[in-house]
């Protein structure tokens, strides 16, 4: 069986290896836990932030660049290749994993492989898919600005069984380039896990592939999270390749993409305010991507629904 951690951790040791190269910083808590800041005091760079994705996913993909030209200005796009998307994105790669209690001020919430070792109090994901890790070592990456505790560390470690000092917590905030393109390589992510919610059976996808707009960078972390989900929402794309019924995917993929949530069509940030800064009141069906391709293998048949929007990009890019 692939483990996950195990596949990631190999990405880990090549970061530790190459930490000052890459413009990471490395510590360790007090506990003993691994700390690899790529984003908060330590610059990171292009290879840092594919590292943290390729770490996200378990370890299981190809992540490369590509150009993005919005009218004549050209931005920078990630493509992400997945052959295991379970694996990969499902038990990996999404933020399901919250770390402190309901309520909690900056409330951590882990992605990557450690999800899948969480024996405690795994997330509702795993529910939909057949596969758990068996490994002595745990990563989880956090999208952060805040400092992490020893008690963060001690709550990874608790909830997959293992010591402290085999824990290893990827951070960037919401400013940072890593961070950047790490959420723009969630497009596959943001894809699949509409497919439960429409009553579509996730486990028929065998291979994914997407690419999506990196946005531009902004210090200010609120800022910077309102553009990097723009980037999903509007400037970014997913290809699934699935085992179904043709009828199924003519029916799924008509309402699996940001289009046709009833917030679509402004900045996130202005959808953000309008909720109170609270995330739990913003339309579910919004965390979409902007386009969806769904080829049927038993078929040949291809669907496709939703396009890229290039004037709400640029209105949250640059103002226009």
């Amino acid at each position: 069986m692939i483990s996950i951690n195990r596949e990631a951790m190999k990405i880990v040791r090549r970061v530790l290896e190459d930490a000052e190269a890459l413009g990471v910083l490395v510590s360790r808590l007090s506990n003993g836990a691994t700390v690899i800041d790529m984003g908060q005091r330590a610059p990171g760079g292009w290879l840092a932030a594919k590292y943290y994705t390729l770490v996200t996913l378990g370890g299981l993909a190809e992540v490369s660049y590509e150009p993005f030209p919005i009218g004549d200005v050209v931005l920078p796009a990630v493509r992400v290749m997945v052959d295991r998307p379970m694996e990969a994105c499902v038990a990996s790669q999404i933020a399901g994993w919250q770390l402190d209690p309901p309520g909690t001020p900056h409330a951590a919430i882990a992605a990557g492989p450690a999800r899948a070792l969480n024996h405690v109090a795994p997330d509702h994901y795993f529910e939909l898919i057949d596969y758990r890790d068996q490994h002595d070592e745990a990563v989880v990456a956090i999208q952060t600005a805040e400092p992490i505790t020893p008690r963060i560390a001690e709550t990874i470690a608790h909830g997959c069984g293992i010591r402290t000092e085999n824990v290893y917590i990827l951070v960037a905030p919401n400013s940072s380039l890593v961070c950047a393109v790490q959420v723009a390589a969630r497009i596959i992510e943001q894809t699949l896990h509409r497919l439960p919610e429409e009553g579509f059976d996730l486990t028929t996808v065998r291979y994914a592939q997407g690419y999506s707009v990196i946005a531009p960078l902004i210090q200010d972390e609120v800022a910077a999270m309102g553009r990097i989900n723009d980037s999903l929402l509007y400037g970014g794309a997913a290809t699934l390749y699935v085992e179904a019924e043709d009828d199924a995917i003519a029916d799924v993929v008509k309402r699996i993409t940001s289009s046709v949530a009833r917030a679509y069509g402004r900045p996130f940030l202005e959808i953000f305010e309008d909720a109170g800064r609270d995330f739990y009141q913003i339309p579910l069906d919004l965390h979409s991507p902007a386009a969806v391709h769904i080829n049927n293998l038993r078929t040949g048949r291809s669907f496709s629904a939703g396009a890229i929007n290039y004037d709400v990009l640029r209105r949250s890019f640059f103002g226009a």
